[in-house]
């Protein structure tokens, strides 16, 4: 007759191994996400409310980085420097255009 030898005990989680904190280019997406959208539906109410988005996307990196979700936090904010770093080359662009004349001249 066979007799069932006990297997090996199962393992216990490993207490070095890092316990997921996200991703990196989820909080950029969600930093563009929460800014585009916030935007959209607050920009009908005026100009008074234009900064609730980017405050909201830091308020939303501190949550998460609190939380122990530091990449996603990370991403948050690199996200929002993002959009800082666009608005800058879409506002030196139009300058530029602007300065110059219009840009495209066919006379």
């Amino acid at each position: 007759m066979s007799e069932q030898q006990p297997g090996p005990a199962p393992l216990a989680p490993d207490p070095s191994k890092p316990k997921d904190q996200g991703s990196l280019w989820g909080g950029i997406g969600l930093a563009w996400a929460v800014m585009v959208g916030g935007e959209l539906a607050l920009g009908s109410l005026g100009v008074t409310y234009w900064l609730v988005p980017p405050i909201a996307v830091v308020v939303l990196a501190v949550v998460l980085l609190t939380q122990g979700q530091t990449r996603t936090g990370r991403g948050v904010l690199l996200g929002l420097a993002s959009i800082v770093a666009v608005a800058l080359l879409l506002v030196a662009a139009c300058f530029g255009l602007v300065m110059s004349g219009g840009g495209l001249h066919f006379d």
